[in-house]
């Protein structure tokens, strides 16, 4: 059955692959210049400019956390350095698609500047990676 749930977009640039850290379990927060008001399960999407080739798809889910100050402390696993007044949200329990599917295809609301929806087709199933591989 298909499944709407909230989505948002990060880009791999290059050297700073954002999208592709979460789905690799590298990158353990999100940053932000504004306060989301959502927590809860996301679907990490690589933006379609991305220099990677997850460019334009849905990656995985996570479940973000509620915004905080984010701390300079935070930056190693940001993969960003602090900056003022940056907002910094966790991401746990990662979990991965069998398929990487192209995420404007499924695309609720397309407002790809911040928290959108996206509609999980139904034959795409959701796995956990293995321990190894998993947002702590």
């Amino acid at each position: 059955m298909s499944k709407e749930i909230a989505a948002l977009v990060l880009n791999d640039y290059p050297g700073k692959h954002y999208a592709t850290g979460v789905k690799e379990g590298k990158k353990l927060i999100e940053t932000r210049g504004k306060y989301f008001t959502y927590t809860g399960d996301i679907v990490i999407c690589c933006g379609a400019k991305s220099v990677t080739g997850n460019a334009g798809k849905a990656l995985c889910i996570v479940h973000l956390g509620k915004a905080r100050p984010m701390q300079d402390e935070d930056a190693e696993k940001a993969c960003i350095e602090n900056a003022p007044d940056r907002v910094a949200y966790d991401l746990t329990n990662l979990r991965h698609f069998d398929y990487d599917f192209k995420f404007t295809d499924y695309a609720v609301k397309k407002n790809y500047q911040g928290i959108f929806s996206v509609t999980v087709p139904d034959f795409v199933k959701i796995i956990s990676p293995s321990p190894a591989q998993s947002c702590r």
